[in-house]
């Protein structure tokens, strides 16, 4: 990709005692771009993200955020940042601005009129005046993106965004979030264990497995096919097989017939 990354994860490891939590992690993230972290729970992303955001401590290796080190230039780090971690959490007595308005006071430099700029963003106006205990699950997940914003983030982290949301809330999230990325140049890092919404939601994807990193593989609009899964079928007659698939787009290349009489090919999700 063109031009200098955001984020640099840079052999990173975390160990406690004998257990290795991540191992070894490398990879890199752009102005503009969704970047997803894919794997089930127990791979590793979570706590990758907390080491990214400075929540813990980094066992070897190093995170670069704008051309700062996260282990000996925090500060300068951690301004570059905005992250939801696990879940958002606000006052639930207080409406949504005057959250919004607490959390400014502890930021430099946001006034007012940049609330209303992310309110206006993350599509809030009609409830934002609203105690927060009345929001739904995705008008919370709205608030913690529109948190996380304030400060003009070059890096925008959000650990399962997508946990709980209804399939609109789902949809709307992820258009927030390519609108943040195309349209602001802003570097989204996102985690989730669902393939379906990496494929929907990312330009690129890094695969973790038990704290390794498998691969990292474009899933944007001109490689969605990169991802693959098996698919089977069974049928009692193979010898129009390869015709069959060839009029359905899959080339005889992509098939294999497997000695149980199973043909099987890898194709895009």
């Amino acid at each position: 990709m063109d031009g200098e990354p955001i984020l640099k994860v840079e052999h990173v490891s975390k160990k406690i005692g004998d257990q290795v939590l991540v191992e070894d992690l490398s990879f890199a993230v752009f102005p503009g771009e969704v970047f997803g972290l894919l794997g089930p729970n127990g791979a590793g992303k979570t706590t990758l993200i907390r080491m990214i955001v400075g929540l813990m401590s980094i066992t070897e290796g190093e995170v670069w955020i704008r051309g700062a080190r996260i282990r000996k230039q925090f500060e300068e780090a951690a301004r570059q940042v905005g992250a939801i971690v696990e879940n958002p959490e606000f006052y639930p007595f207080l409406t949504g601005y005057k959250n919004l308005l607490h959390f400014a006071g502890m930021v430099p430099g946001v006034d007012r009129e940049r609330i209303d700029e992310v309110v206006s963003l993350v599509k809030l106006k009609p409830s934002i005046h609203q105690p927060v205990k009345t929001y739904s699950l995705g008008m919370r997940q709205r608030l913690g993106v529109a948190q996380a914003l304030l400060h003009e983030p070059t890096l925008l982290v959000l650990d399962e965004p997508t946990n709980g949301l209804d399939p609109a809330g789902i949809r709307e999230l992820r258009q927030y979030l390519r609108y943040l990325a195309r349209e602001k140049g802003v570097a989204v890092l996102v985690s989730s264990h669902l393939l379906s919404e990496m494929e929907l939601m990312c330009d690129r994807v890094a695969i973790l497995q038990k704290g390794r990193l498998v691969d990292v593989r474009s899933i944007g609009e001109k490689g969605r096919g990169e991802l693959e899964r098996m698919v089977q079928f069974e049928v009692n007659q193979t010898h129009d097989l390869s015709s069959i698939l060839q009029e359905l787009g899959w080339s005889e290349r992509e098939t294999e017939i497997f000695s149980d009489g199973w043909p099987g090919r890898r194709s895009p999700d």
